[in-house]
């Protein structure tokens, strides 16, 4: 499965979504995102937000959706770091963001990045979210990443009930049919909404 549009998509529609990720970001700040190819051996890093304005007290983040193991994954990801902050120096705090499907994933040897990951990196594991009810529908809409079509179809119709206006349903909506269809590609378009079975929305309603 393809992550790196819908983490794209995410990030860019759940403006408040870093804050609620990261401890010490605050929740106000907001980002934009860039797809960054940094110029060496072809690296390119899922996302770097950046915060707008002077909010120089909020960090430079690199974001990076990882699903799979990859021995060489730590490697790359420092790599592609220090790189940047080369070629594109920041006066300002980095942090990194890792998502990760589980704590089982071998990424390589950590042990020469232990103090990089110890403070200056977070990781979500999205196998950690599933005995979790509690959750935010940020939180939630990262947990389809790792559920069952039934399972999944459940959470999905839990986030979209608690959206509270119009607007907010249909990109709650447009982020839960793009997860669920890159998730399940045997299942048509059609097949989803169905797997879904959500009340007709008017969208014609302010």
């Amino acid at each position: 499965m393809k992550t790196d549009k819908w983490f794209f998509q995410l990030f860019l529609s759940q403006p408040g979504m870093i804050g609620e990720l990261m401890s010490g970001v605050p929740r106000d700040v907001e980002y934009e995102y860039h797809s960054i190819a940094v110029k060496e051996k072809g690296f390119v890093i899922d996302g770097v937000l950046k915060p707008l304005g002077d909010r120089h007290q909020a960090p430079l983040i690199f974001l990076e959706a990882q699903m799979q193991g990859n021995t060489e994954f730590y490697r790359r990801y420092f790599a592609e770091i220090f790189l940047y902050l080369w070629q594109y120096p920041v006066d300002y705090p980095w942090r990194g963001l890792l998502i990760l499907r589980s704590r089982g994933q071998n990424l390589g040897s950590p042990v020469v990045y232990q103090t990089l990951l110890a403070h200056h990196v977070d990781c979500l594991y999205l196998k950690d979210l599933l005995p979790l009810t509690d959750l935010t529908p940020n939180l939630m809409l990262m947990k389809l990443l790792v559920l069952s079509q039934r399972q999944g179809a459940e959470v999905a119709r839990t986030v979209l009930s608690t959206a509270e206006t119009r607007e907010e349903y249909l990109r709650r909506l447009s982020l839960v049919e793009t997860i669920l269809v890159n998730k399940f590609p045997e299942l048509s378009t059609a097949e989803i909404v169905k797997m879904l079975n959500l009340p007709t929305v008017d969208i014609t309603q302010s």
